[in-house]
């Protein structure tokens, strides 16, 4: 038996979740960070050209490593995400792709400061879509 596709209503709530965890980081709403893990999330970082990526495991050091970033920041960070697809569809395993480009605005001036690619594995976790896994590769250091 083919396994359960990913109806019109997750593919809509697996964005909104794209979109909040971004908008989450941006606007330094740790809260909401929180809300878009899942409790045994994990994420990668990897970095065009540094030899180790940096791993962290469960829901509570995902927002750690979000909230060191965030305090060693004294710009304005913009997450753009967009060309967003489904790799996989399956509703037991949905795997998100989207195009991740870094915006600073400092000083007056808006800039890139780098681009990526996100690998999200999500999760329904009480009823909602939550980040499971998200695999980030940086295409500059941020």
């Amino acid at each position: 038996m083919d396994a359960r596709r990913l109806t019109a209503d997750d593919r809509l709530a697996i964005l909104d979740l794209m979109g909040r965890a971004a908008w989450g980081y941006d606007e330094s709403r740790l809260e909401v960070v929180t809300s878009c893990y899942a409790a045994g999330a994990v994420m990668t970082v990897e970095v065009a050209g540094v030899e180790t990526p940096t791993r962290v495991d469960g829901r509570d050091a995902v927002v750690g490593l979000i909230r060191a970033s965030i305090a060693s920041q004294d710009d304005q960070r913009r997450h753009v995400v967009s060309n967003v697809f489904f790799e996989s569809d399956d509703a037991a395993e949905p795997v998100v792709v989207s195009t991740l480009t870094l915006v600073v605005v400092a000083k007056g001036a808006v800039r890139v400061l780098s681009t990526g690619t996100y690998r999200d594995m999500v999760v329904r976790e009480d009823g909602v879509w939550r980040i499971r896994r998200r695999d980030l590769a940086l295409d500059l250091p941020y």
